[in-house]
């Protein structure tokens, strides 16, 4: 039963970690600009992309977050509330950088 419940934790941060890359992505990507007349076919592309990416920044991102989570959060941090809550900036921070990483393998060095 006790990994049921594990399991079943990381799943929801796993769920967390891609909703996070999709939130970085559309902070990247910025406001949608919506096409006119035949290229309208391509407005949902925007979001395909957020989608896309953005789940694999979170998956990325997820594998270093249980690393730390299993190895230094569980270990060192006592209550409850301080480990959610450093779970939650871990997140965001490692989906930042895998973010990070990937705009400037994109944009700045063109590599992808």
């Amino acid at each position: 039963m006790r990994v049921i419940t594990t399991i079943i934790k990381y799943l929801i941060w796993l769920f967390l970690s891609i909703f996070s890359g999709m939130g970085w992505m559309r902070i990247e990507l910025g406001k949608p600009i919506k096409a006119t007349g035949f290229f309208s076919i391509l407005n949902g592309l925007d979001e395909f992309i957020i989608i896309w990416i953005g789940g694999f920044i979170g998956v990325i991102s997820f594998i270093p977050f249980v690393l730390i989570d299993l190895y230094y959060i569980k270990i060192k941090i006592e209550t409850k509330l301080s480990q959610n809550i450093i779970r939650i900036f871990t997140i965001l921070i490692l989906s930042a950088i895998v973010t990070l990483i990937h705009y400037i393998l994109e944009f700045v060095l063109n590599w992808i």
